[in-house]
């Protein structure tokens, strides 16, 4: 009996939980988003493979960097090197277009990164070679996506 009620509990709560129509976040104008002071962030981590993590950096450093300054686009507006846990860094970017940001394969930003890569490099072939070498020097990486609030004031 007390497993069947149990049951019956857990149904309801998901029913409570999971239905739009009870906790739906509506009002006169429409649903609530995360409001205007939200910002939203992409954080990378990246656990680079052993030794390899002073020569990505320089590769960070030496050629990704001054494609984005030479691109005029942002970089990270943080970069965590980590002394402690499963990751060796993280990249925090601003996603200045809020989640509509993610719609995108390769954003303009991205093509004018590369493009600046590229030139830099001396052709599209060689900054895949720099693009490659990086890569190679990466265990595994991944990325989330959150928000935070900040005042309207700043």
């Amino acid at each position: 009996m007390k497993s069947i009620l149990r049951r019956g509990v857990a149904a309801f709560a998901a029913l409570v939980l999971f239905s739009g129509s009870g906790f739906a976040q509506d009002n006169d104008e429409g649903p609530i988003t995360q409001g205007d002071d939200a910002r939203y962030l992409s954080v990378t981590h990246v656990k680079f493979k052993p030794g390899q993590r002073e020569s990505a950096m320089q590769l960070i450093t030496e050629h990704f960097k001054p494609a984005g300054a030479k691109a005029g686009t942002p970089g990270p507006i943080m970069e965590i090197h980590y002394q402690t846990g499963k990751w060796d860094a993280a990249f925090v970017w601003e996603m200045a277009g809020g989640m509509k940001d993610l719609e995108w394969y390769r954003s303009p930003n991205d093509v004018k990164w590369w493009e600046a890569l590229s030139e830099i490099e001396g052709g599209a072939d060689k900054a895949e070679a720099v693009w490659a070498d990086y890569i190679s020097k990466v265990a595994s990486a991944v990325t989330e996506v959150g928000h935070h609030h900040v005042p309207e004031s700043d």
